[in-house]
């Protein structure tokens, strides 16, 4: 029996070093094959992280560049310079659209200096950018109180008061924003003559604000908002 598995045994052995030494390149070139995708893989693993964080330390970098600015003379020549460095380096972050954190903190940051600069439309036009490419994030609900605010320094009240509504209906009375963009809603209609419509909404504020269920300090909307109804 013992000489019976051997042969057996041998024979497997025979016929496995045959299949071997017929398929050794092909089996080799598998492997090969393998490795060197994984080797990509990782590579492309790297590479993309650091491009992000490349990405993330020009926009601190940005942030720094804004700051400074501001404190520098506007009619300096050092204001011009760094004026125009940054906005080379905001317009080659946004070129990367809004979709991602680096391309929309460099809009935003686009839009901001518009804003300074009293350009009420092109901020505005920066604003929507961030607002649809950051949908469902703070910054996405921040740039359109901005955009809102752009508005009403352009007498376009309607179009603002659109965009405080947006506020309220896509992230809601809880959202970070509400109390101030229900503030602005009350106060657009105070000032277009619709006091039923106003009041309502001052009533909704100091409802959900003036002593919030968390235990939170009252909004300093919402007391605004009082101030409104005990006085007219």
């Amino acid at each position: 029996m013992d000489i019976e598995k051997n042969t057996k045994n041998k024979g497997v052995e025979d016929k496995l070093n045959s299949f071997m030494s017929k398929h050794a390149k092909p089996i080799i070139a598998i492997f090969v094959v393998v490795i060197v995708l994984l080797i990509a893989a990782c590579i492309a693993v790297v590479t993309i992280q650091n491009s992000k964080n490349a990405a993330f330390d020009a926009v601190a970098d940005l942030e720094s560049q804004f700051t400074a600015m501001n404190s520098m003379d506007p009619e300096s020549a050092e204001y011009s310079e760094a004026l125009a460095a940054f906005q080379a380096d905001a317009d080659a972050l946004a070129a990367d659209g809004t979709s991602e954190y680096p391309g929309a903190k460099a809009t935003m940051l686009l839009g901001d200096l518009a804003f300074q600069d009293m350009d009420w439309q092109s901020a505005a036009d920066y604003y929507a950018a961030v607002a649809e490419g950051q949908s469902g994030t703070y910054l996405a609900q921040l740039a359109l109180m901005n955009e809102a605010a752009c508005y009403e320094n352009l007498d376009q009240s309607d179009i603002a008061l659109g965009l405080y509504n947006e506020v309220l209906d896509t992230y809601g009375d809880k959202g970070v924003f509400a109390p101030k963009a229900m503030f602005s809603v009350g106060r657009i209609y105070a000032e277009q003559g619709e006091a039923a419509l106003a009041e309502a909404e001052f009533q909704n504020l100091t409802g959900l604000y003036l002593v919030p269920g968390n235990g939170a300090m009252p909004s300093e909307y919402a007391r605004m908002a009082e101030a409104y109804l005990i006085n007219y």
